[in-house]
């Protein structure tokens, strides 16, 4: 198995996701209700704040979202032909960045100023769900959870009407995994951030690293792979 094929088992995702919903938690409940992922919903408490007139408040959800921009812009340049030639395996380049970072930021040796933990882990995360795009077969995301919710939805009507499909409902067995992780992962970073502050980011670079290992093992012994990973037919 090589490294792409790996990057796709559920495994991965399952892990890749529960760290997406915990550093949107971590960012929400232990910095001033900001989103670290999702930036609909960073823009959309812009808009309130904007309106409001609390521009204080307003002004903390920008840099997440320049931050966003500069990773797509990133990734994007990672995938021209030119670069390509040069990084062979941008993805698990992306992973290692935003492992590093995170250790950084969990080890608290530079502190834990808004002014770059925000931002930062809003690149990182953004780093890893455009490197990070299949779950088998299927297209998600790992740091936010509505596409997967609608398309797990559409699947789930598609393996039932007008007849039984049992490929769809695979399909929305899958994307539903994908939305629970990252409910999953939400629950676990608010509980642990009002509990352990800054510190509570050690649990999501460990998650990451989880999801290493995992890639790591598939590829150097294919025979650990379980059947619930196994490629569709």
């Amino acid at each position: 198995m090589n490294l792409d094929a790996a990057s796709r088992s559920r495994g991965v995702a399952v892990l890749l996701t529960l760290s997406g919903g915990f550093l949107d938690a971590f960012t929400y409940v232990g910095h001033g209700g900001v989103f670290a992922n999702t930036m609909t919903g960073n823009v959309a408490l812009l808009g309130i704040e904007v309106a409001a007139g609390n521009w204080a408040q307003a002004t903390r959800h920008i840099p997440p979202l320049v931050a966003f921009v500069f990773a797509v812009f990133v990734v994007h340049l990672l995938r021209l032909d030119a670069v390509a030639r040069s990084i062979r395996r941008p993805a698990l380049i992306c992973l290692l960045l935003e492992i590093v970072f995170l250790a950084i930021a969990s080890s608290g040796l530079v502190g834990a100023s808004e002014v770059w933990l925000i931002p930062g882990i809003s690149f990182v995360a953004t780093l890893q769900t455009l490197s990070f795009t299949h779950l088998e077969n299927l297209t998600y995301t790992s740091v936010m959870t509505t596409g997967n919710l609608r398309r797990a939805a559409k699947r789930l009507l598609e393996g039932l009407i007008p007849r039984y499909d049992r490929t769809a409902l695979r399909d929305a067995s899958l994307l539903g995994m994908a939305g629970f992780s990252f409910f999953a992962g939400a629950v676990l970073g608010g509980v642990s951030t009002r509990v352990l502050h800054s510190g509570a980011l050690w649990i999501s670079v460990l998650l990451l690293v989880g999801a290493l290992m995992r890639m790591v093992q598939l590829v150097v012994w294919p025979g650990s792979k379980t059947g619930s990973e196994a490629p569709r037919a």
